[in-house]
């Protein structure tokens, strides 16, 4: 038996070492493919109450740099241009100068950060009312999601995803802060069923969700513990969701070895140093030889399973492509509710 254990992790360690070698365990790199904040508003900035940073910066580059390191979902920088120097919806607002002076003589600096910083970094987008939005010539507002979709899906079950005082609810999609989009399907699949729906739906860019990290892991388990605690006093009850599908995938076709799991980008899990395997498991009995799924459970930990089994799963809304240069008006500009059409401004 010991032998045969020996045999085992020799064989894993040359499939790994030979995929690393021919470069097969595709490790994307995130330098080379930095991600793009999307003009989405102009003269206008969403509030900050939840800011991850509020910084003085040069240049929206390093406002964007800024956010990028702390994982800011979204931002709002003012450019200091001349004709940007005043809000001149403050003016109209409160009539003159001096009663301007004296509201802000009453206010923190932090809760008044569009008078102090000029780049705010932000942990979720704006939702599809953008009801957090401020009228405030001095800035724009940037998202690395670009205009919010606000979509129903058709035929279908989901539920909102909630975490906290942190969250921003997005209709039927939420945001975890400092990570990313989400949607739960309630509605049983299969594995393949449940990728094509993330990958495959009108309404959305996505896949299933991304999970080998902690912060991912621990967040999207939370969620799931919420969401069955929410369902306990309900006259209507809902079935209980202990397990879900997220984009972690053994197949034998493509897969290096037992271990070599691909997440919906066919990255290989041995890009990344984070486990959360439950007991016993990766499990790859003689029913999983072929293929083997991973769920997530409201444990936080990871569960492989036959992927014809019909589980609950969750999506992952991707961000948004470039499709112009940083600063520059792209199609991901809004004008929909609340947004300001004209705001020239002038000494």
């Amino acid at each position: 038996m010991d032998l045969c254990i020996v045999s085992f992790f020799i064989s894993l360690v040359l499939s790994l070492l030979t995929g690393l070698a021919l470069g097969s365990l595709n490790c994307l790199n995130n330098k080379s493919h930095p991600l793009h904040f999307h003009l989405v508003r102009q003269c206008q900035r969403a509030s900050a109450d939840d800011a991850v940073a509020l910084e003085n910066v040069s240049s929206l580059e390093e406002c964007a740099n800024l956010a990028r390191e702390l994982r800011g979902l979204a931002l709002n920088y003012a450019p200091g241009d001349p004709k940007r120097s005043k809000n001149i919806f403050e003016t109209s607002q409160f009539g003159n100068e001096t009663k301007n002076k004296a509201i802000r003589s009453r206010l923190t600096v932090f809760e008044q950060p569009g008078e102090f910083f000029n780049c705010h970094v932000l942990q979720c987008p704006q939702n599809s009312s953008f009801s957090g939005m401020v009228n405030d010539s001095r800035f724009d507002y940037y998202s690395l999601y670009g205009r919010p979709t606000g979509w129903y899906p058709r035929n279908s079950e989901y539920i909102i995803l909630h975490f906290g005082v942190h969250s921003t609810v997005m209709r039927n999609y939420s945001c975890v802060p400092e990570v990313g989009l989400f949607v739960v399907f309630t509605q049983p699949s299969s594995y393949l069923n449940a990728s094509l729906t993330c990958s495959n739906a009108s309404e959305f860019t996505g896949s299933l969700a991304h999970i080998a990290s902690e912060s991912r892991t621990t967040l999207l388990a939370h969620w799931l513990l919420e969401y069955n605690r929410m369902i306990l006093g309900k006259a209507d009850p809902q079935p209980n969701v202990f397990l879900a599908y997220v984009g972690l995938v053994y197949n034998r076709s493509s897969s290096l070895n037992p271990l070599d799991f691909r997440n919906s980008q066919q990255e290989s899990l041995h890009c990344f140093l984070y486990r959360a395997w439950d007991v016993g498991h990766p499990r790859l009995g003689w029913e999983l030889v072929n293929a083997s799924c991973v769920s997530l459970t409201s444990r936080g930990s990871w569960y492989t399973l036959n992927c014809d089994r019909a589980l609950p799963f969750i999506c992952e809304i991707h961000t948004a492509k470039p499709s112009t240069s940083l600063g520059q008006t792209d199609s991901e500009l809004d004008i929909g509710p609340n947004a300001v059409l004209e705001c020239g401004n002038s000494n």
